[in-house]
């Protein structure tokens, strides 16, 4: 809610900050026909934080329907009240960037492993508050919570998932794993919300003006704008940001028929995720790492930027030989050297691995024949080598946190994929968290869908696949994964429903890998 603000106090706050430096003389450029201070203002897409550090943070809003552009501020304070104000600066929007603002703060006033509070003003105007933690120290022994999600088609459900995920307690970062929105409409017919976006409102979005668009509806949604207010992001991109399926710089699925080139389309997309992302943009850079504790290391992956076309047009359910072939590459040669590197030099108990798509195998018979080729089963020799990796350096506790499929996997995972006589041992584990709403497999290829290709039940998956212990289709939501000294701790969280605006969530499974031990133990 927006609360007013005299002229008086805006320059008042900016001048009586004290210790805290400040980006700019007020009076100064007020007063020598400077520039000027934003007058007015809508905060429409609320406020979100990202890139957390044990003394730093990344701080995003959104201004539109400006009166005069011009400087605003942010503070960050130590209450929700802003009694306690630790720094206060000020920042320029830029139409440029359809005034869309990332401000990185880093103070040694933050201390590790703290909540803090924070809002951007302009003259007359205040954004929504919102509040993120610190990182905690290296050598912290505190268990680490994360929170992850992907998948959320706007117009295949309510997002009744993040009004649970807003509620978690104690999260130290929320990873979003991809498809944060659809670059079209996958459902329509029945759809419980409707996405008019695009020139023929049917949802196909290819300009820089029809991408923004999107995160303007997307960003419509109370519960995904209080999962930004109250915990801090990290994310990373899959295909529907730009277009299902493309890979590097091939295009992928165009349907509709792409009006704009694909590259062109490519750069519009990758800059309305900047713009609505709370991160420093480094060129198209989204992978990285960061430490959380003693405990956890969070490694982010990109798997569409680097990586080599999906093998035999990507089939479904089809055997495909090109899916072994040496040289093929999900990562590239860079991510892949920084990723292997980074593992082998944690220290950290648990190697958290954000990982867009599906690393264990999910065949269906005859064996051999995956279910999808958009997954590591496209990326075999790569995956294999990975995984090699792992297990020949010793490295223990890698975990996957993987997203993509809408499905809720959980299971172990190998240098194949796959388990069982003659395959070799498990050296990772993974956890396929289920879509915020965007349908999946039973959604699609279910009893309702009458096709050839119609997708097995759970107890047939776990049969076809004994590496996956866990498997459920027909809930949406989020996980939570909590890393101890000891052990690993994984929730799915699911809703009653997302049909409805409105539903309870509940505790759909429970996880633990013990220490020392790449197998996953179901609890319930």
């Amino acid at each position: 809610m927006d609360a007013a603000l005299t002229r008086r106090t805006f320059l008042a706050g900016a001048a009586g900050a004290g210790v805290v430096a400040l980006s700019g003389n007020w009076r100064s450029a007020l007063g020598q026909g400077g520039t000027e201070v934003a007058r007015g203002g809508v905060f429409a897409q609320s406020v979100a934080s990202g890139q957390p550090s044990t003394n730093g943070i990344t701080l995003w809003t959104k201004l539109s329907q400006l009166e005069r552009p011009g400087l605003i501020q942010y503070e960050v304070a130590a209450d929700p009240d802003f009694r306690s104000v630790l720094a206060r600066h000020s920042v320029t929007p830029s139409p440029a960037h359809d005034y869309a603002v990332n401000v990185r703060l880093e103070s040694a006033r933050l201390r590790p492993g703290e909540a803090y509070y924070y809002r951007f003003l302009t003259c007359d105007r205040s954004s929504p508050v919102g509040r993120f933690r610190t990182l905690r120290p290296a050598d912290s022994n505190e268990p680490i919570r994360v929170g992850f999600f992907s998948c959320q088609e706007y117009n295949s459900g309510f997002y009744t998932a993040h009004a649970a995920l807003a509620e978690e307690q104690d999260l130290d970062v929320v990873v979003c794993l991809g498809d944060y929105v659809y670059e079209k409409n996958y459902y329509e017919e029945g759809a419980p919300r409707k996405d008019s976006t695009g020139p023929n409102r049917d949802g196909d979005v290819q300009t820089l003006a029809e991408y923004r668009d999107k995160y303007r509806l997307y960003h419509t949604d109370s519960n995904l704008l209080r999962v930004r207010e109250t915990h801090s992001l990290l994310s990373t991109w899959d295909d529907h940001e730009v277009e299902d399926n493309y890979a590097a710089d091939r295009e992928g699925d165009q349907s509709p028929v792409n009006r704009v080139p694909f590259l062109e389309r490519r750069a519009n997309g990758y800059q309305a995720f900047f713009e609505h992302m709370p991160m420093l943009r480094d060129g198209d850079r989204v992978y990285g790492n960061a430490r959380l504790g003693r405990h956890a290391e969070l490694f982010v992956l990109d798997q569409r930027r680097y990586r080599t076309d999906q093998p035999c047009g990507d089939p479904v359910v089809q055997p495909c030989p090109e899916a072994e072939a040496p040289g093929r590459t999900m990562l590239g040669p860079e991510q892949k050297a920084w990723f292997t590197g980074g593992l082998a030099a944690s220290s950290a108990t648990w190697k958290l691995v954000a990982n867009p798509l599906m690393v264990m195998a999910l065949e269906v018979a005859p064996r051999g024949a995956s279910f999808t080729y958009d997954s590591w089963d496209g990326y075999k020799a790569e995956r294999r080598e990975l995984l090699d990796f792992i297990g020949s350096r010793g490295i223990g506790g890698v975990s996957f946190l993987t997203g993509d499929i809408h499905t809720f996997f959980a299971g172990n995972v190998t240098p194949s994929g796959r388990e069982g006589p003659g395959e070799p041992g498990a050296v990772a584990t993974e956890f396929v968290g289920g879509a915020i709403t965007s349908r999946g497999i039973a959604d699609q290829y279910g009893e309702d869908g009458g096709s050839v290709i119609s997708f097995p039940a759970d107890s047939v998956v776990r049969g076809a696949n004994p590496h996956i212990k866990f498997s459920n289709q027909q809930y949406k939501g989020y996980g939570v994964l909590e890393a101890r000294a000891n052990e690993l701790l994984v929730q799915y969280r699911a809703p009653r429903t997302i049909a409805e605006p409105r539903s309870a969530s509940f505790t759909l499974a429970r996880f633990r890998v013990a220490r020392g031990a790449n197998a996953v133990e179901v609890l319930a």
